[in-house]
């Protein structure tokens, strides 16, 4: 049984915006989180987050291990995502 995945309203938001190249390696990256949080994944300091690296693009995002839900909070350039 896969991961649920939330996306917030403000991640798709960017995610839309962003050119179709990126957003085409984004989004596999994405789908791959509903075989469960793998990849090249990393937790935040500091906080309860945790991050996907896509080329240049950062995903945050946080796990609830016990429902089996990843809720995407912001995707951004690896510059200006942390500020959020």
């Amino acid at each position: 049984m896969g991961w649920e995945l939330i996306i917030a309203p403000i991640a798709g938001k960017r995610l839309a915006k962003i050119p179709q190249p990126e957003r085409r390696r984004i989004l596999l990256a994405i789908n791959r989180l509903h075989d469960g949080p793998t990849g090249d994944i990393k937790p935040l300091k500091g906080r309860e987050e945790w991050r996907l690296r896509v080329g240049g693009w950062r995903i945050i995002f946080s796990i609830n291990a016990a429902d089996r839900i990843i809720y995407i909070k912001y995707i951004d350039v690896r510059g200006d995502v942390y500020k959020n």
